[in-house]
């Protein structure tokens, strides 16, 4: 019985490589202008900016036991899978240091000054750099003050009053208000519940402006001089972020629909009221120069500014794949959002967002504006969840991403599966 026919080959001639490319196309020259080719499949290697293809070199095993959500700044930390223990990681080994409630979620960081703010959608809490413990994100709120009127010399007329609190060299927000007046003679006011590293705040007769309140023995002596007014009234600790980062002296962080900021200068103080809200869930949020990007499973937007009060928006894209967010140093002309061709040879210094988008590697640029990176050159399903890193290997620049967890609806290129799967191209 006659075997099939073999198919003929041909011997060609390239001068070099130009990435790959999956995407049906029309047949056509298998060399381009510069005799370069662009094969369907590159398995365990990857091509250098002048054409070289070069084999990745293998990795060696290392126990991380299990970890999830690895950061690195000033320090490595991960969260263990099965323990859930919040580890610090170095050379000597893994120090537990404490254990996070709730069932298994990606854990986010944002490093600002000698601490390390992080939070998942069960839990928020801060690891002091300086003493390695943790401590809470935010002082808790301190009760009404309550009050008794006695001999003084407070004029007759109307005051309000609040309590705040001190903790780890922070102070919390406003407590609740409360009102008191007379009419007569002069009074003192005693306070009879001043919680513990507690202060009192408290107007003028008949005043708005809350001033620090000189207090002896639990009784309101006076106030202090108005140079000393209450900047944290209405502030409170911020909600369980689901993912957050720092810029522009704020913290940004979204839950559900809407993105939260805080207070200039103030990483712990969130006022109830400042927020932007979108229609759709929020699911990433990246820093960049010129504003800040935020990000649903399907919808990108820009808010264009510093201010929050001032900030345009603007949709620009088509979403993002959560925890795929990193920071590369791109050819300035990709960071700055420009149109010419990339040089990595002249590389922008500030480090600029890529993410992962339901068409591909996106690049979000300092002045707004997106740069896709292979949607015409590859097809892939995306995923529900993803993670990714940037690093300079011999003077190369990769950003390596992996995706996990249940595809999303779309036509997935099987051959490909297959080959990944197998580790081989035949």
């Amino acid at each position: 019985m006659a075997g099939k026919p073999r198919k003929q080959t041909t011997t060609v001639t390239a001068h070099g490589f130009k990435g790959m490319n999956n995407l049906p196309r029309e047949a056509a020259v298998m060399l381009d202008r510069q005799n370069r080719i662009t094969p369907e499949i590159i398995l365990n290697a990857f091509v250098t900016d002048n054409g070289v293809l070069l084999p990745r070199e293998g990795f060696s095993l290392k126990d991380i036991r299990g970890l999830h959500s690895l950061w690195s700044g000033s320090v490595m930390l991960g969260v263990g899978v099965d323990d859930k223990i919040l580890y610090r990681v170095d050379a000597s080994g893994y120090t537990p240091i404490t254990t996070l409630p709730g069932p298994r979620s990606r854990l986010q960081y944002a490093e600002v000054g000698n601490l390390v703010y992080m939070a998942n959608k069960y839990w928020r809490g801060a690891y002091d750099l300086l003493s390695g413990q943790m401590r809470p994100w935010g002082v808790s709120l301190p009760t009404a003050p309550k009050v008794a009127i006695e001999s003084g010399d407070f004029s007759p007329g109307t005051y309000i009053l609040c309590y705040t609190r001190t903790e780890n060299g922070q102070m919390s927000g406003s407590g609740p208000l409360v009102q008191i007046a007379w009419e007569g003679t002069t009074k003192g006011i005693r306070l009879l519940n001043l919680p513990e590293n507690g202060q009192c705040w408290i107007t003028q007769q008949n005043g708005k402006k809350l001033l620090r309140a000189e207090v002896e023995g639990g009784v309101i002596q006076g106030q202090i001089p108005a140079a000393d007014p209450l900047l944290s009234l209405s502030m409170e600790p911020p909600p369980n972020f689901e993912d957050f980062c720092f810029m522009f002296g704020r913290i940004w962080g979204i839950k559900n629909n809407r993105l939260h900021y805080s207070f200039p200068g103030f990483p712990e103080w969130f006022r109830q009221g400042d927020y932007r809200m979108f229609m759709q869930p929020l699911v990433m949020v990246a820093p960049a120069n010129g504003g800040i990007y935020v990000h649903s499973r399907n919808s990108s937007w820009f808010l264009n500014g510093t201010d929050p009060a001032k900030m345009e928006l603007s949709r620009v894209g088509e979403g993002a794949i959560p925890g795929t967010l990193t920071f590369a140093q791109l050819p300035a002309s990709l960071a700055g959002g420009a149109a010419t061709p990339a040089n990595f040879a002249t590389m922008s210094q500030l480090p600029t967002p890529i993410w992962m988008a339901p068409t591909g590697f996106v690049v979000g640029t300092h002045t707004g504006h997106l740069t896709n990176l292979t949607d015409h050159r590859l097809r892939f399903r995306p995923r529900d969840q993803g993670a990714s890193l940037f690093q300079v290997k011999d003077g190369i620049p990769h950003i390596v991403t992996t995706l996990y967890g249940p595809p999303a609806v779309g036509v997935e290129d099987d051959n490909l599966n297959l080959i990944f799967e197998r580790g081989s191209i035949f």
